[in-house]
């Protein structure tokens, strides 16, 4: 499980580098979240992940403070696969 999530936030987190600027309004699940802080908290690997797939770009954490049900993670999910990632639809 843990690994799954691992490459999930990898697929996020680079999907929103590639669309940095565009304010997709991408959000990952709540499993696939853990994972991004678990990056973002090492801060420099995190560091050393935008500066090789976000020229260079720190991108920045912003949390939203409830979770909504508005299909958000979906549409997140959708975007994750188009820029090519196998998206693990059960997280």
């Amino acid at each position: 499980m843990a690994l799954r999530v691992l490459d999930e936030r990898y697929a996020y987190l680079l999907t929103a580098m590639a669309h940095r600027g565009e304010s997709l309004g991408l959000a990952p699940s709540k499993l696939v979240g853990i994972g991004v802080h678990t990056i973002i908290l090492d801060t420099v690997a995190y560091a050393e992940l935008c500066a090789r797939f976000n020229g260079g770009h720190f991108l920045h954490h912003v949390p939203k403070v409830d979770m909504r049900n508005d299909g958000s993670v979906m549409k997140t999910a959708r975007f994750v696969a188009a820029d090519g990632w196998e998206v693990d639809l059960s997280l």
